[in-house]
């Protein structure tokens, strides 16, 4: 689901500027998605469960579900967290 920050730093390598463009679009994207994870994660933390009897299964099943909202939220730019990172990063880029 998520690349990793050796793996941004090898494909981006020799690649055209274009698929540079491409791929930071993605890796903000993909850390806006990450953003959304972790706010759902302790968003269903704070949830008081007591009364229900949770398995290993309804929690990997609730982390799948949790893990394509905030995908989904990524790709709807919701926040606009990840458009603020790309943004940012173009413009340090110019600066050189």
């Amino acid at each position: 689901m998520f690349m990793s920050i050796g793996m941004i730093a090898n494909t981006a390598a020799g690649s055209s500027a274009t698929d540079q463009d491409a791929r930071l679009k993605e890796a903000c994207q993909e850390f806006e998605a990450f953003f959304w994870m972790e706010l759902l994660k302790a968003a269903r933390r704070s949830i008081d469960f007591s009364g229900e009897n949770r398995s290993s299964q309804s929690n990997f099943y609730t982390d799948l579900l949790d893990q394509q909202y905030a995908l989904l939220l990524a790709r709807q730019d919701t926040a606009g967290l990840g458009k603020m990172l790309y943004e940012q990063l173009c413009s340090k880029e110019t600066e050189r």
